[in-house]
């Protein structure tokens, strides 16, 4: 009598199947954060690029005509076809966008052009693509132009145009722009009525300009003369500097700051969205990441441009 042998295949156990499906777990668990880390680098490397060009566009600015471009000024100086430039404006010729800037009628002020559903343009440049608060990767977002980025009103914003002169502290330690998030909105920062936004052709406070660090932001409605904006004064822009004898000093940047009106996104001060520094690019044309543990005097130092402070190891 012969048998007949039959070949059974066995499949996984329930249990087996689940410490595989448990080891995948961990494996993904340990992956994606390396993933988001490699694509917020790609980010903020992107960020750093668009900043760098912003700021060799002054540098063309100021070889061209021998200054850069004041905030809120005529550009070129004593224009009349152009009577009021966003700094944002006056560079565009110098990142590729010279069609955008020769669209502004004549006679006109950049600001005819802030309000996005109306004219809507798309400057990439002008967005950094870490920032989540509204603004999409061609700059719309809220009915307006937004962009990430704001000038530094201790240079722009002085009432006279900027020059290689102006920097007496030295071109690398002095912010031409910082990061701005597109759409800061944060009642208790100040800037309520603009709802924290950054309007990069804007030259008037009402529609949110692209400016932070404004002269007399904090004490006094009082602006240089014939300057066009800035008639309402913040007090919350300036804190005491309990390490610098409670000196009166612009707040520290913010990294990744919570968005949204119960956030703490502070329109009054520098802010990204990236985890763990702030983008600035300096009037020697460099670019670096600032901590937001950076002590407020260095900090300060770093936002004037020839008040002849020092600034210490942790810019």
């Amino acid at each position: 009598m012969s048998t007949t042998s039959v070949d059974v295949k066995r499949g996984f156990t329930l249990v087996e199947l689940l410490v595989v499906i448990a080891i995948i777990g961990v494996l993904v668990a340990l992956l994606l954060p390396a993933v988001q880390a490699a694509r917020e680098s790609a980010r903020r490397m992107q960020c750093t690029n668009h900043m760098k060009q912003m700021v060799l566009a002054t540098h063309n600015c100021h070889d061209t005509y021998g200054y850069m471009p004041a905030f809120g000024y005529a550009w070129p100086k004593d224009s009349t076809t152009l009577r009021q430039s966003s700094t944002f404006w006056s560079i565009l010729p110098y990142i590729e966008q010279i069609n955008t800037y020769n669209s502004m009628p004549a006679g006109q002020t950049s600001s005819a052009y802030f309000n996005g559903s109306g004219r809507p343009i798309s400057i990439n440049v002008f967005t950094c693509p870490s920032d989540s608060s509204g603004v999409n990767k061609s700059g719309q977002g809220a009915g307006w132009n937004l962009n990430s980025y704001n000038v530094n009103g201790e240079v722009w914003s002085i009432g006279d145009y900027p020059t290689m002169a102006t920097f007496t502290d030295g071109t690398s330690n002095t912010a031409l722009f910082v990061e701005h998030m597109a759409l800061c909105r944060n009642p208790a920062g100040g800037n309520n009525a603009t709802d924290g936004r950054s309007v990069w052709p804007a030259v008037n406070l009402t529609t949110g300009d692209p400016v932070v660090f404004w002269p007399n932001a904090a004490v006094s409605n009082a602006v240089p003369p014939g300057f066009p904006g800035f008639a309402t004064q913040y007090s919350t822009a300036k804190i005491p500097d309990p390490a610098n004898g409670n000196v009166p000093s612009w707040k520290a940047p913010q990294a990744a700051p919570r968005l949204g009106t119960s956030g703490n996104c502070d329109p009054l001060t520098a802010n990204s969205g990236h985890p763990s520094s702030v983008v600035v690019g300096l009037a020697d044309g460099s670019v670096r990441g600032v901590s937001p543990t950076i002590s407020l005097r260095s900090w300060n130092a770093a936002l004037t441009p020839n008040k002849g402070e020092m600034i210490g190891s942790d810019f």
